[in-house]
């Protein structure tokens, strides 16, 4: 049996793709992807996507919902406070109108906190809800092999499924509803760390032999060093991009990353790792809001931290970070962390979040 959907964050990177591996009639069907109307070549070929799969696109929530006709919504949108205001406007559309018990899917990356608060809240109301956090980036999701980290309801789990091996590489961790969440901030930590390493590496090598970051001579030497000891996988999809082509504007983009490590920093602390596991999740978090501050307004990829660390850059990164950053106030690192976001970026933060947040 097709599993009807209909969907929010469709026209983003990785949802997009799931228009053309889902094949209509097949194990899922989108009926309706809400689109806010932003114009470029990107978006429009996703909506093309959308249309060939057989989904209309709608500009409200309202429209989005009609009748109840569908089984779950589908959101791949932003983090805590982008999809808290989702939650908010979505969520009494669906109790005016929903059939049986509808669920939701969130494929966003929110905190622990948030899946918690957002299971109580729609549980009470009638709705189910998974949070199964997607990592593996755009070419993941291009290429279906995205890991999908789910856990929560098995029997929702079961369900989903099959649609999930369509989209992606799903596994199932338990039933606790925030270890999804959990799992994906774990993943993250390895990801930083690994980001650090790399871009210090590049940074060291630049200055030991007096060489510019980026050109041919550079990507070769580390193509041949990450196959050591300290390889990392953030040479081949971080990186790399800026050492070999001077590409700083594509791959995981700074504005998203900086939550992702506040959420794994703040989960840590909550867990009670040690200091020296939570500060560099800090300290890479204040680095990426140092960029957002230092070149606002342009875009950047979390690789864009090697050109802070060179000689020449390097003193105005460390002022920044001794003045926000402790290791005897973890807590207060975190905080600051939050404060000196653009407002924008610190608003998508929302860390301390229950059920009532949800509501209208």
């Amino acid at each position: 049996m097709t599993i009807k959907l209909v969907g929010i964050g469709g026209m983003g990177l990785m949802l997009s793709p799931s228009s053309r591996h889902l094949k209509p009639r097949g194990v899922a069907q989108f009926l309706r992807i809400h689109d806010r109307g932003t114009k470029d070549d990107r978006r429009d070929n996703c909506r093309q996507a959308w249309k060939d799969h057989g989904a209309d696109l709608v500009d409200d929530y309202e429209t989005l919902v009609g009748d109840g006709d569908f089984d779950g919504v589908v959101i791949c949108a932003g983090k805590n406070g982008d999809d808290c205001n989702i939650f908010r406007s979505l969520v009494p559309q669906m109790q005016r109108n929903k059939k049986g018990r509808p669920f939701i899917l969130h494929l966003s990356t929110v905190s622990a906190g948030f899946a918690r608060a957002a299971f109580d809240f729609l549980s009470a109301g009638g709705i189910d809800y998974g949070n199964y956090p997607l990592t593996g980036g755009p070419l993941g999701a291009e290429n279906a092999n995205m890991l999908i980290l789910a856990s929560g309801d098995d029997s929702i789990y079961e369900r989903l499924e099959p649609m999930l091996q369509t989209i992606g590489n799903p596994r199932y961790f338990s039933a606790s509803v925030t270890a999804g969440a959990e799992v994906k901030l774990i993943g993250q930590l390895m990801v930083f760390n690994g980001l650090v390493g790399i871009c210090s590496a590049a940074a060291l090598k630049s200055e030991c032999f007096q060489e510019e970051l980026s050109g041919p001579a550079q990507a070769d030497f580390f193509d041949f060093l990450n196959g050591g000891a300290g390889g990392t996988r953030q040479w081949d999809v971080a990186i790399s991009k800026g050492v070999r082509d001077n590409i700083w504007d594509q791959g995981f983009m700074i504005h998203h990353a900086v939550v992702d490590a506040i959420y794994a920093a703040k989960l840590c602390r909550e867990r009670g790792l040690p200091a020296m596991a939570i500060i560099p999740m800090v300290s890479i978090a204040l680095t990426f809001a140092y960029l957002l501050n230092k070149y606002e307004g342009a875009p950047l990829a979390t690789h864009a931290i090697v050109r802070e660390m060179i000689q020449e850059n390097a003193p105005g990164l460390d002022q920044f970070l001794n003045q926000n950053l402790s290791y005897v106030d973890v807590d207060a690192s975190i905080n600051n962390c939050i404060a000196v976001l653009p407002q924008r970026v610190r608003d998508s933060v929302m860390l301390d979040i229950d059920k009532d947040n949800f509501t209208p």
